[in-house]
């Protein structure tokens, strides 16, 4: 299925069509300062202050071999703080909790090198964790170690959901996996057990809480489909990857927003406002909401420089969208990726200044 799914979305990428759903003008690119110098950033998360960013970057300058840890960046006065974690490990997708008073993240034993096998190695031993927001009260959630990713807290803060990919795959030119599920740690009483399905998406990226009972996602192409597999997938729902998941459901639910083509990178604010990626046609890479009302805006995104969206991510008020956005003219040996943000109240692409590492 996955193979045949995957030759048809590449012969497929330049016939999609959709219209968009208001009166926008996109017909200028957007302006937009690149940064110059690019980092090996992971995954960003905001604070519901909207000042603080929690970053988790991949880089050898700190202990001379590739690892991950985290710090706090606050792009309004600039100040930096870099958590001090045990260095055997490494520190990848933090996340602040609803409140803000809590930090999750996903630590694997550190590679002591580059090589596929002892990657690959690190990241079936990967833990989830749990801290206060000064880094006191450190611990590691009691399941056993896996290729886990991308641990969300819910809303009342009771549950921790995150992914879990069943295998990886053969080294190309970076690690990648497949045959995710989404799964679910309750806090209070220790259970551990499926979110939904099992579903197996070929591909996942991320996951959030969009009440205390559904999960919006970014994924692909689940093996276990609640509708009539005969359709055909690709053409039908225009290679969307974002599906909203209730808790306890058997089977995958139709992909969302697919009126718009290539729908990804899902994130949502604390109103229940969606907003992610799009292609919409004759407009091609942009940023779209879609409001609790079912009201679409469309902002056309600066074509040479932010194809390479990593993801986005809403501030929890809804006032601005932080990325990861990298690409050939960003210099860097650690990943080539920088930061920036889009302001929502005046509809503004900016980048965040290059910061030390410290």
């Amino acid at each position: 299925m996955f193979k045949n799914f995957l030759k048809r979305l590449t012969a497929s990428l330049s016939i999609f069509t959709a219209s968009t759903s208001g009166a926008y003008d996109n017909s200028k690119l957007p302006a937009f300062e690149m940064v110059k110098a690019g980092r090996g950033f992971q995954n960003i998360s905001i604070h519901p202050n909207g000042e603080e960013w929690l970053i988790s970057e991949c880089t050898k300058i700190i202990t001379g071999y590739p690892s991950c840890y985290l710090f706090i960046y606050n792009f309004k006065d600039h100040s930096y703080k870099r958590f001090d974690l045990p260095k055997e490990y490494s520190y990848s997708n933090g996340a602040f909790s609803p409140s803000g008073n809590r930090i999750l993240a996903v630590r694997q034993p550190a590679p002591k090198d580059s090589t596929h096998e002892a990657l690959m190695k690190s990241y079936a031993n990967g833990e989830i964790t749990i801290m206060n927001r000064d880094g006191s009260d450190f611990h590691v959630l009691p399941f056993p170690a896996n290729r886990v990713m991308n641990p969300v807290m819910s809303p009342d803060e009771s549950k921790v959901a995150y992914l879990v990919a069943e295998s990886d795959k053969p080294y190309v030119q970076s690690v990648s996996f497949s045959f995710f599920e989404i799964w679910e740690y309750d806090i209070t009483s220790g259970e551990n057990k499926l979110f939904a399905g099992p579903m197996r998406f070929y591909h996942a990226t991320t996951i959030s809480y969009l009440s205390n009972s559904e999960i919006i996602a970014g994924a692909l192409a689940p093996e276990l489909i609640g509708i009539d597999e005969s359709r055909d997938y690709l053409h039908k729902y225009q290679g969307s990857e974002i599906f909203r998941i209730k808790r306890g459901i058997r089977y995958a639910p139709e992909p969302s927003f697919y009126d718009l083509p290539f729908s990804r990178h899902p994130s949502a604010d604390t109103q229940g406002n969606v907003y992610f990626e799009a292609q919409p046609e004759h407009i091609g890479f942009s940023l779209v909401k879609k409001d609790t009302l079912g009201t679409t805006k469309i902002w056309r995104a600066p074509r040479k420089n932010l194809c390479t969206v990593r993801r986005y991510l809403a501030a929890p008020s809804g006032n601005y969208i932080g990325f990861i956005y990298g690409g050939d003219s960003i210099e860097s040996k650690e990943g080539k990726r920088a930061l920036g943000y889009f302001d929502m109240r005046t509809e503004t692409w900016h980048s965040v200044l290059p910061l030390p590492i410290k």
